[in-house]
């Protein structure tokens, strides 16, 4: 790979493999040869349009026919979603949903880009705020549009453990945090405590 000057805005993720699709058919060939010994879910990352998402479609149908004309065994009813990680993924995620089987919210990156501050660097600490309103407000629209569409939503990154925030994501809809182990006992006691009728919504939303 090249230098960049900002490789987090860069050639990365999905991007990579929709420009070298030998590398994606052959990554995506080994999880669906792998389906048929457990439960897989495939998310991509880094999304922005719909436009990937259907360009990503037509990958995995390629994929499928070709194991099927092998006579190699998989499961064609893998679940598929991508990582809401971009303003832009966060605010078409309404025409997202039609798409996919699942978002998983990538609040690290979805941070860094909603507030434009490199969260690696330390000049920047003080404005890297997780608890944004125009953060939450994303997380929210995100939830409710995966709803809407019938899908679920889950929390990664290091927001999923902040317990400050666990009634909040509760009351909004949110389905899943991925955590850290360390941190899993926490998680669980506060959402076991949480009333979600009990939360103010407005008030994480500065309405």
């Amino acid at each position: 790979m090249e230098k960049e000057e900002n490789p987090a805005m860069g050639y990365r993720a999905i991007r990579i493999c929709l420009d070298r699709k030998d590398i994606f058919t052959t990554q995506l060939r080994a999880i669906y040869r792998a389906s048929v010994y457990g439960n897989i879910a495939i998310m991509f990352p880094m999304i922005t349009s719909v436009e990937e998402i259907l360009e990503i479609k037509a990958v995995i149908s390629g994929v499928k026919a070709g194991l099927a004309a092998e006579g190699v065994k998989f499961d064609g009813s893998v679940e598929t979603g991508i990582m809401i990680e971009t303003p832009a993924a966060a605010i078409i995620s309404d025409l997202l949903a039609a798409e996919v089987d699942f978002f998983s919210i990538g609040t690290n990156d979805l941070t860094q880009y909603t507030l434009a501050v490199d969260r690696q660097n330390q000049k920047l600490d003080r404005y890297y705020a997780p608890h944004h309103a125009a953060l939450l407000r994303l997380l929210k629209l995100i939830a409710d549009n995966a709803h809407k569409a019938g899908i679920w939503a889950g929390i990664c990154g290091e927001l999923a453990a902040d317990t400050d925030l666990t009634g909040f994501f509760l009351a909004i809809g949110i389905d899943e945090l991925s955590v850290p182990p360390g941190k899993v006992m926490e998680v669980r006691e506060r959402v076991i405590a949480t009333n979600t009728a009990l939360v103010d919504v407005d008030s994480f939303l500065l309405l």
